[in-house]
């Protein structure tokens, strides 16, 4: 009990630190005083060459665009490390010294930040962790629920193929913490309904590997009913259709928009292969920003929405099956076929989602 006391106690002055926030008072409506003019930062391990972070930055900089034309935001910066830790520490240490209001970061790695988090916690600044967990009791995580993204697969996989059945199962990276955690909830799900996993590999989250791995699986003569894909379903698909060999009865995969227009095409005409999309939206980012911009205004956070690490879980919220196809595709119309699809959540919706009304 008094561990837990403690817990509390820290979390209350971790929160108690984001209410009291710089920037600029105009008054509201209601007499209440509304902070505005807040300068941001934004810390990213790398941009340049990892579409699932350029997605993150440019939809990051829609929202900032709309904050900075409502006056919100006065100024944004934003700073990539491109994978050095010591860079990225000299980066947020130099943000903190020019007194932004606000760091957002999406770092290189899980650990290693503490002596600049204790730095702008003693400056008063709000610090924000976006899309990896960052383990530390003294700062708010905002990340996809990958549980949660593993979970909408999993059962659907259930659903379709039913129980005592067999599957290929792709995860991503192994020891990543998402590809972990999705694999961890796959695994339960799938040996509670006696779903026989016969084959398992880790793809990098790359079409090459993908490609490669599912010919092996084909070229070995392995029975298997579906497949759980994680990402980089378009090199499964090529394996498959390059051997000429049936389709699976299921394929599960995510958000890339290529890959939607293709299953979408291959079922135009009717159900010949059931698939499922699952965003893991890069607009994380973005949530995350709505949420400190939250913070920054005074706004109490509802700690029943916290995990472990001060986690706030955004859960998928864009998801595609043969049965909503025909919107979803018109949802997706204006975007490039090299995007992925995601949603973030403006400052009025993450305060309906994660604050004490």
């Amino acid at each position: 009990m008094k561990k837990f006391l403690a817990i509390l106690l820290a979390l209350v002055m971790v929160l108690a630190m984001f209410a009291g926030c710089a920037g600029d008072a105009d008054n509201g409506e209601d007499g209440d005083a509304v902070a505005t003019g807040f300068k941001v930062a934004s810390h990213n391990a790398e941009i340049e060459g990892n579409p699932y972070r350029v997605v993150y930055e440019n939809q990051l900089n829609e929202a900032i665009e709309v904050y900075k034309q409502s006056g919100l935001v006065s100024e944004f910066a934003s700073f990539t490390s491109n994978n050095d830790s010591a860079v990225e520490s000299q980066q947020v240490e130099q943000t903190i010294n020019d007194g932004y209001d606000l760091i957002l970061i999406n770092p290189i790695a899980a650990t290693g930040l503490d002596p600049v988090i204790a730095k702008a916690i003693e400056a008063g600044i709000t610090y924000i962790n976006a899309d990896c967990v960052y383990n530390s009791d003294d700062i708010i995580n905002v990340t996809v629920d990958q549980e949660e993204w593993a979970r909408i697969q999993g059962n659907w996989v259930v659903d379709t193929l039913g129980e005592g059945t067999k599957i290929i199962l792709f995860n991503g990276i192994d020891g990543n913490s998402a590809s972990e955690l999705r694999k961890a909830v796959y695994k339960d799900i799938f040996s509670n309904a006696n779903i026989e996993i016969v084959k398992e590999f880790a793809h990098g989250w790359d079409d090459t590997q993908s490609q490669q791995q599912m010919a092996q699986v084909i070229s070995s003569g392995i029975k298997y009913d579906g497949i759980c894909n994680q990402e980089s379903a378009n090199g499964i698909l090529n394996a498959i259709e390059e051997a000429g060999v049936a389709y699976p009865g299921c394929i599960t995969s995510s958000e890339e928009v290529r890959w939607i227009r293709r299953i979408a095409d291959i079922n135009k005409d009717q159900l010949v292969l059931p698939f499922i999309v699952v965003e893991n939206p890069p607009g994380i980012g973005a949530t995350a920003l709505a949420i400190g911009l939250n913070l920054l205004q005074g706004h109490e956070l509802d700690t029943s929405k916290l995990a472990e690490w001060n986690n706030i879980k955004y859960a998928p919220q864009w998801i595609m099956t043969y049965e909503n196809m025909t919107e979803s595709l018109a949802d997706i119309a204006d975007l490039p076929d090299t995007t992925s699809v995601s949603k973030y959540m403006m400052v009025d919706e993450a305060y309906e989602a994660y604050f004490v009304k």
